[in-house]
């Protein structure tokens, strides 16, 4: 950095977020910089001369008493702006401490901040690209830098100080045509946050430093070298399995700790993988035995490159923790390398060649311009360009679309990028991988691909088995969505349109090429009948959909319509048949001009053959939209059901028609079941009311053979399962009532336990309604109240849920099962209404009315052990080890009062008692439970 800078890196406490309104800082803290060290701090209280607010209080720690003798903002608006003058002002979130410090400069009559400023979140965003969250404290913990006092002003200031110096370091780290390329690209930053790569760039250049030798440059682009060996030895015949438990143990001791359960488990494998003959076998294995380990372990040993075993697991992200975790610390144990590879679907790829064609082009957008500072970081670390390792919350940015991989309209080996391509070499690590770990998702969707890629394996191992059937019904359906139609034509646009696909076609056929003019222009006027033919379409359903609505009970948000095709199909032939005539013409068309290009393919730059590639793709998801429209609205199949989407709020736009099989056990029979001679599922939630039969049918086995661990925890001395005695029947309450009746229980709790609490709901709105109660209520002052949906990401909520003494968090859907939170971190459960889906689902509901017409008990063939199953996975959130207890409280009476309420207690797991109590009771037993040890 320049050495005659002075760096005024800040942070303020506030009230609230508006100066206009009465919001006043009350805290001040700021940290001064010069020649890459701090040297001079400065903090103060302020008197904001108005009520902080509670939520405030609780944040930061300041209360009205902190502040009662701190001086008024007018007395140290002065020093403040003399401290600051002819510094560079550096924040976290520089918009908001800038702004606001700025108008109270000019309420206290001093003139307005003038200073050059930089953002430090900015910066994180690009230096650190696979952090997962970019506050403050979650920095600080990621980089191992001590943060004493989060929200407090003068240690937020000092901790934001040592952040810059660091990314100073980082930056500096990088390769110099990297940091060169950021730099012209960083005038897109916030306010002057380019002038910290400036500033480094120059001192970069006068000590120019060597290219580190895991490093590489094509094009003026710095990439990490790919650094793979790949294991000839067949290790099977030097590193025999290891059956007896001395010999288990002496491989997992000191790492790891082994149960008989476990040892049961992987034995179980082991013969089952030897077997001469074909087996299918599922094992429900409880939390706490180690399954992880249990499957993997005797896999290792058995795999080879030539007989691969593949196992599959419920998403990406449990794919990334058994890939990156999991089998990393299986091979501290192992006496031979792990040859593991992972599975994806090439779009998970950043495309190499599309990024360099992107990165000569001039950037328009802020964000777009951060994305490409983050990648080109990114790709200096990354040996495998998986876009999951950015850790992003979503990827529907166009940025993401226009780099992701989509492979190769010609030979791949004319890519520039052929030799250092992510994708080809994930697939070569596949072809040489022992273990290759995928999803059910990848799984699924490559088994209704002619040419597999997963063609060869003869073993699987299914974890989170409970959740393949309903994966599988997801990779089946067809969801034909309007809005995504309406992207997709003004994507292809109009020759007037410059930006659009087509009008970047007009401006190409400038070249010397066939004579396709035309060709263009009648896909355009297709393009322009098929759009206001679907929109008359959609009119036509949707005042279908509203005569249906006339039988609904109540205004919706949201409105699910089933639809019968051999009942209503008619009225809708004609203009449906018009939709498909209109998108086979601009198909047919769009790759015409795809070939007549291609033909003289060597005329055109790699970035011309990229929008040709972009064209073709679009045609591509236009046709597999008019298959998914032809399925939905012509091909009838009475194995599957039909239905109508929309919000009331914006019914056109958000219209979508979609079609699901009603179950999928002959799709997982004929595809995987019969394919496969070894498969192995495993889960902690697989059986019901003492039998695997519902898992069974669900996913089409018919000659299962099945094994049941005990848990290895004392549910009797560990678990409390409580029903309140006075607990009102649902059905009896109105909405509000009911919240008010869950915010009642939850406070009796808070009064007796100062330990976290997780609270399971079966749906938003009531979460929503009690998360507002909550923040009204004095005695939940001082809690962190958390809730999806309104609290950030799930991982960022789990991560301060973790941290928190009391916190108190709000779920539902993914919280029911997947929350690793072991000891203090979870105490108490409550789960406000037995887990049933909601008969208003989508899915459910058009699934139900299929059933009804087959003569079918949708409850009981259905929703019970769903329920049943979900109600397991709640209760095994809080024991995850053998010295945890919880309470775990069910506020609905049903489950001791209903027939299908004792079924379900028949499904608990061994040792657990349901009791019955007062309020009262509850409260002194919740006091004793807790705090007395085991």
């Amino acid at each position: 950095m320049d050495e005659k800078t002075t760096y005024a890196v800040v942070d303020i406490e506030t009230t609230g977020g508006n100066v206009q309104s009465g919001d006043r800082i009350i805290q001040f803290g700021c940290v001064l910089i010069e020649n890459d060290q701090i040297v001079h701090q400065f903090a103060t209280d302020v008197n904001p001369l108005r009520n902080i607010p509670k939520e405030i209080e609780h944040l930061t720690g300041i209360s009205n008493k902190t502040v009662a003798t701190a001086p008024y903002f007018e007395d140290v608006a002065a020093t403040i702006f003399n401290l600051l003058e002819g510094c560079v002002f550096v924040a976290h979130n520089i918009q908001f401490d800038y702004s606001f410090l700025s108008e109270e400069m000019v309420r206290c009559g001093l003139p307005p901040l003038t200073l050059k400023g930089i953002d430090t979140v900015e910066l994180a965003q690009i230096l650190f690209p696979t952090e997962p969250s970019f506050t403050l404290n979650d920095l600080m913990n990621a980089q191992g830098i001590v943060h004493t006092n989060p929200h407090q002003a003068d240690s937020d200031a000092y901790a934001t100080a040592e952040l810059f110096l660091l990314m100073k370091q980082k930056l500096l780290e990088l390769p110099l045509v990297t940091v060169e390329k950021i730099t012209s690209i960083a005038a897109h930053c916030t306010m002057d946050t380019q002038l910290f790569f400036q500033t480094n760039l120059a001192e970069m250049k006068d000590n120019i430093a060597e290219l580190p030798e895991q490093l590489m440059i094509k094009k003026g682009l710095a990439l990490r070298k790919k650094n793979v060996s790949f294991e000839q030895k067949n290790h099977r015949e030097r590193f025999d399995y290891p059956y007896t438990s001395d010999k288990k143990a002496a491989l997992f001791t000191p790492h790891f700790e082994l149960r008989d359960t476990q040892i049961r488990m992987m034995d179980t494998i082991q013969e089952t993988l030897t077997g001469e003959k074909t087996e299918h076998i599922a094992i429900e294995a409880p939390t706490g035995i180690g399954k992880t380990f249990g499957y993997l372990f005797p896999a290792v040993f058995h795999a080879s490159s030539e007989k691969p075993i593949v196992v599959s697991t419920y998403t990406t992200l449990l794919q990334q923790q058994l890939f990156y975790k999991d089998i990393v610390q299986l091979q501290k144990i192992i006496p031979f390398p792990i040859q593991a590879a992972m599975l994806k679907g090439k779009s998970h790829y950043i495309h190499l060649s599309k990024f360099d064609s992107l990165l000569q082009k001039p950037v328009t957008q802020k964000l777009e311009a951060i994305y490409q500072m983050k990648v080109l970081v990114w790709l200096t670390q990354t040996e495998t360009g998986d876009l999951d390792e950015l850790n992003l919350t979503s990827y529907d940015q166009p940025f993401w679309n226009k780099v992701r991989h989509r492979g190769w309209l010609g030979n791949e080996t004319d890519d520039e990028w052929y030799e250092e391509d992510f994708y080809l070499h994930a697939k070569k690590l596949v072809q040489h991988a022992s273990i290759i770990v995928t999803n059910h998702a990848y799984l699924c969707h490559d088994l209704q691909k002619e040419d597999k890629t997963l063609s060869n394996f003869t073993s699987l191992i299914v974890d989170e088995a409970h959740h393949l059937s309903e994966v599988a019904q997801s990779s089946t359906s067809q969801v034909f969505r309007y809005y995504y139609l309406q992207k997709m034509g003004k994507r292809l646009g109009k020759k007037d349109d410059k930006s659009s696909l087509i009008g970047q076609l007009t401006d190409l056929l400038d070249k010397p090429t066939q004579s396709i003019t035309q060709q263009v222009e009648n896909i355009e006027m297709s393009v322009y009948f098929l759009m206001d033919t679907l929109s008359q379409l959609v009119d036509e359903l949707l005042q279908f959909c509203a005569e249906a609505e006339l039988n609904e009970e109540f205004r919706k948000d949201r409105y699910d319509i089933p639809y019968d095709r051999e009942k209503d199909g008619l009225l809708f032939k004609k203009t449906s048949k018009q939709v498909i005539q209109l998108m086979n013409e601009v198909c047919f068309q769009g790759f015409e001009v795809v070939h007549a290009l291609l033909k003289e393919r060597e005329r055109f730059t790699q970035t011309e053959l990229h929008l040709i590639t972009d064209f073709y793709d679009c045609l591509t998801d236009l046709e597999n939209q008019k298959d998914i429209f032809i399925t939905v609205f012509q091909n009838p199949n009475e194995q599957e059901v039909t239905w109508f989407s929309y919000t009331e709020k914006s019914p056109k736009n958000s219209f979508t028609a979609q079609q699901s099989y009603v179950t999928n056990d002959q799709f997982l029979k004929e595809r995987l079941i019969t394919k496969v001679p070894t498969i192995i599922y495993t889960g902690a939630t697989l059986e019901v009311d003492g039998s695997f039969d519902y898992f069974q049918k669900q996913i089409g086995e018919t000659a299962l053979k099945t094994l049941k661990l005990n848990s290895p925890y004392d549910y009797e001395k560990q678990v409390r399962f409580w029903i309140p005695k006075e607990v009102t029947p649902i059905k009896s309450m109105t909405k509000k009532r009911y919240a008010q009746m869950i915010v009642r229980y939850l406070s009796s709790i808070c009064r007796n336990s100062q330990e976290n609490m997780l609270v399971l709901f079966t749906s938003y709105e009531p979460l929503h309604e009690v998360y507002a109660e909550l923040q009204k209520k004095p005695e939940f002052f001082g809690r962190e109240i958390l809730a999806q949906g309104l609290s950030g990401s799930r991982e960022r909520i789990l991560k301060r849920f973790f941290r928190s003494q009391g916190g108190i968090l709000l779920g539902a859907d993914s919280f029911w099962e997947g929350v690793d939170l072991p000891g203090k971190s979870l105490s108490v459960i409550v789960v406000t209404r037995l887990p049933f889906e909601s008969p208003d689902r989508p899915f459910v509901k058009a699934k139900h009315y299929w059933m009804k017409k087959n003569h079918l008990n949708p409850f009981y063939v259905d929703t019970l052990p769903k329920a049943t199953l979900r109600l397991k996975q709640g209760l095994g959130r809080l024991v995850r080890s053998e010295t945890d207890k919880g309470v775990f409280i069910v506020l609905d009476e049903r489950l001791v009062h209903s027939n299908f309420g004792k079924q379900m207690q028949r499904s608990l797991p061994n040792g657990v008692r349901i009791e019955e109590i007062a309020e009262n009771q509850m409260e002194e037993e919740l006091r004793k439970f807790l705090i007395d040890e085991i």
